[in-house]
């Protein structure tokens, strides 16, 4: 298999995780959610700093963060047995001064009571640091601008990551809505996530929902975008719903996987070599507009197009 390394050289995690299957989002204020659906999936993934809380930090400048007893107790107790993947949201890795090191915290802690296969980030920043060198946090994760300089940004913290946990580490694609991001001559996104997973001992998490946002909103084409992709250093998969509002497809995950998502899927599934997991991703606020009849349904489907193209029982 090939190595999750810069040029197929020796990684210090070795080849990409054995293959689990199929996954879902384990929603920290509804985990009897996760426990009804445990039949149909093979992994659940944890975002630990949905378990947290803000504090004060003892040491260090910013903002730290603290589990909540309860919510922790309760995702050790569904996810006891059950194979663990990590999906961070705050990292914010492509900060210019630097990431959240209270995150990090964080996820020391809970790699130290749950063995994941593999964890993966956001490919973007969520804070700021302003002239005064007050940190801002934006609340939603903002695209990194497709760039030389934002490789070499990104590129040495991955492998800071790799290094630190000896886990398989993953960046995962961003949406973005407005246009003219900055780019050097001749970038789009596909150039840069494909500059960047040259760069940086990572794999790929593709969201082909946020792949599918961004070619309706900016007008190319999903499928040529997929076929520019280093389909190599795919190791997991999301997908996910979403509504229009002011003209933008928005990645809210809120919906049923819409139909040019699952070709893109079906189209991957045979040709990514070292892809170990496919998750259908619901946001908790957006659960009610997704109800569990839909989630059932769509992970069910996620299983049978497992099974077909990757093998298993029927």
């Amino acid at each position: 298999m090939t190595q999750l390394v810069p040029g197929g050289g020796a990684s210090a995690v070795g080849a990409p995780p054995r293959p689990l299957g199929v996954g879902c989002s384990y929603l920290p204020s509804l985990p009897a959610v996760t426990t009804s659906v445990l039949d149909l999936v093979d992994f659940v993934e944890v975002s630990p700093d949905l378990l947290c809380r803000e504090v004060e930090r003892t040491a260090g400048p910013g903002v730290g963060m603290a589990f909540v007893p309860r919510l922790l107790d309760d995702a050790l107790s569904v996810l006891d047995g059950v194979p663990v993947t990590v999906h961070g949201l705050e990292l914010s890795i492509g900060t210019a001064t630097g990431w959240n090191e209270a995150y990090l915290e964080v996820l020391d802690q809970f790699l130290d009571l749950v063995p994941a296969r593999w964890h993966s980030e956001h490919l973007g920043f969520l804070l700021a640091q302003r002239a005064d060198g007050r940190t801002v946090n934006a609340g939603v994760p903002l695209p990194l601008p497709f760039t030389r300089e934002a490789v070499e940004c990104v590129a040495p913290r991955a492998a800071a990551l790799v290094d630190r946990y000896r886990l398989p580490f993953l960046l995962e694609n961003a949406t973005y809505y407005l246009p003219g991001l900055p780019a050097d001559p001749g970038w789009d996104e596909l150039d840069f996530l494909c500059a960047l997973t040259d760069a940086a001992p990572c794999g790929l998490l593709l969201d082909l929902f946020n792949l599918h946002c961004n070619a309706v909103n900016h007008g190319f084409d999903l499928m040529a975008a997929l076929a520019r992709l280093p389909l190599d250093r795919v190791v997991e998969v999301h997908l996910a719903g979403g509504g229009v509002e002011q003209g933008f497809l928005l990645d809210s995950h809120s919906g049923s996987v819409p139909p040019p998502v699952w070709t893109a899927l079906e189209w991957l599934l045979p040709l990514a070599p070292n892809l170990a997991g496919v998750l259908y991703e619901v946001q908790e606020p957006a659960f009610p507009l997704v109800g569990l009849e839909t989630l059932r349904g769509e992970l069910d489907r996620v299983g049978q197009l497992w099974r077909r193209f990757r093998g298993g029982p029927e």
